[in-house]
């Protein structure tokens, strides 16, 4: 009969053979990677245009010391504008490593005083000279200078093509003793490259450096923060199908605290599905032993009186079979609650159970001329008597009932430091190894089996073994043969269930 623990169980398991869905970690990235981006390209375009403005302020500046350097070495003698400019001074006006630099110099009348004569572009009619606002000139200006010129307009610089090679120039018209001038001064742009490349290299190393530490800190961080939710996977992983208990919500994540609650809900649901499917079946099974037994009284009786006739005898053995189910049924439904059971656990002490059996053991045994052995040791564990005496039955009740005529059961039960060890083992034809799991679950029984049985005597002993905390076992024997059932349960019960049943 499946139990509302189970299932959870196959929901879990479908769960998890569903195709993958949406990773939280996967969604998160998504989430980052656009704005990431987008904010990357942006500080891209204006670390560009910001190197280039300061790259142009500062070299324009430099250039535009020169023109006035030029500026300030013309005169005005008998008449004429000349310019005091030696070649050694040209030489060294004109020295640069990277680029090429051009000046002119010309009048109002388009005479060449100095320079180079076609450097573009032409000047600037004085009209439109006139409407540009004056520049102040610098603050160290000496009165001579100021005296010298009527107006110092405001520079204007200029991109275009010179000699085959893009140029950057500026020009102006100061007035020198009433005569007007041109000063061009224009230079290739190699520095200006190089720096506007140089600031983007740094930058570009920057935004790597930066992109780095986000990647790490995206990385740990999302970790960091799904740290919870791992923990909470783990926690409700380690648990056993009959642990329904609902999730402590003071260490779940504000973000899911909705979904877990309705987590806690369905465990609640099923919690009382579960003990109410456990209280249905152990009042069945109660009210069917006292019929049963009364039945078995009367069918005793007439096959007492008629021992000759077949159908009291076979009467007798179905009543036996069905007593011997409602009895395996109600300790079903008391090991289910074992997890309750144990908060009123008691020491028991199990060769003293082993002994009240061992009497019906050796005649069973007899009857099928069994070699039965026993080991046993002082050994006590922590639980509930009658479900120990039930787990213990089960077992050396299935090891003499597939045993057959002739053969080897053993049981043997010792006490080591932190754990009692039950060993039960038969030279009876064994359990395939792909069968060793699914011999727990409820009435399996394997296809090839030969005696009569319900198929709840293993699952009876493992929801008992679950309950007490410990771990059962299927092998086979040392010889490859027949079939080892190894339980440990710890001598002192650990308040987490730690249940497995492996093969």
């Amino acid at each position: 009969m499946p139990t509302a623990s189970s299932a959870l169980a196959r929901a879990g398991n479908s769960a998890a053979d569903a195709s993958p869905g949406t990773s939280l970690r996967s969604s998160l990235l998504k989430a980052l990677a656009g704005p990431l981006l987008v904010a990357l390209c942006a500080g891209g375009v204006f670390a560009y245009r910001a190197a280039e403005k300061v790259v142009s302020s500062a070299y324009d500046q430099s250039l535009l010391n020169l023109a006035n350097g030029i500026a300030n070495r013309v005169r005005v003698e008998d008449g004429g504008v000349t310019i005091n400019l030696t070649g050694e001074a040209e030489a060294l006006l004109r020295t640069d490593t990277v680029d090429h630099i051009y000046f002119r110099v010309r009048d109002d009348a388009g005479q060449i005083i100095a320079g180079d004569a076609d450097l573009p572009p032409p000047e600037i009619a004085a009209p439109i000279l006139a409407e540009i606002v004056p520049d102040p000139g610098p603050p160290n200006t000496s009165p001579r200078d100021v005296s010298t010129k009527a107006a110092a307009p405001r520079s204007l610089f200029f991109d275009t093509r010179f000699r085959g090679q893009a140029i950057r120039g500026v020009r102006f018209h100061p007035v020198v003793d009433k005569h007007g001038i041109y000063v061009t001064v224009a230079e290739t742009l190699g520095k200006r490259r190089d720096a506007i490349r140089d600031l983007l290299l740094g930058f570009g190393l920057a935004v790597l450096l930066l992109l780095a530490a986000v990647a790490v800190v995206v990385r740990y961080g999302i970790t960091s923060g799904l740290a919870s939710l791992r923990q909470l996977e783990k926690e409700l992983a380690e648990r056993s199908g009959q642990d329904l208990a609902p999730v402590d919500l003071r260490h779940v994540p504000v973000e899911i605290r909705e979904v877990v609650g309705a987590l806690n809900a369905l465990l609640t649901r099923l919690r009382e599905a579960n003990a109410a499917q456990r209280e249905f079946l152990q009042n069945a099974a109660h009210q069917l032993r006292t019929p049963l037994a009364a039945l078995q009284v009367q069918v005793e009786l007439l096959c007492r009186e008629q021992p000759e006739l077949s159908v009291p005898n076979s009467l007798r053995t179905s009543v036996k079979r069905v007593t011997r189910l409602a009895n395996q049924l109600l300790a079903l439904a008391r090991a289910e609650g074992s997890q309750h059971l144990m908060a009123s656990a008691s020491s028991v002490d199990l060769a003293g159970l082993i002994d009240e059996m061992l009497e019906e053991w050796l005649r069973i045994a007899d009857e099928k001329k069994i070699d039965f052995g026993i080991q046993r040791d002082v050994a006590t564990v922590t639980g509930d008597p009658t479900l120990l005496r039930e787990l213990i039955a089960n077992l050396v009740d299935n090891a003499l009932k597939f045993t057959p005529a002739g053969g080897q059961v053993t049981l043997r039960c010792v006490h080591t430091a932190t754990v009692v060890e039950i060993d039960v083992s038969d030279s009876g034809p064994g359990i395939p190894e792909h069968e060793r799991n699914r011999v727990f679950e409820r009435f399996h029984r394997l296809p090839d089996a030969t005696t009569v049985g319900s198929g709840l005597g293993l699952p009876i002993a493992r929801e008992i073994v679950c309950g007490h905390r410990g771990s059962i076992t299927i092998t086979s024997c040392a010889d490859g043969k027949g079939t080892n059932v190894q339980v440990r349960l710890p001598a002192s019960c650990s308040p987490t269930p730690i249940c497995t049943a492996v093969r």
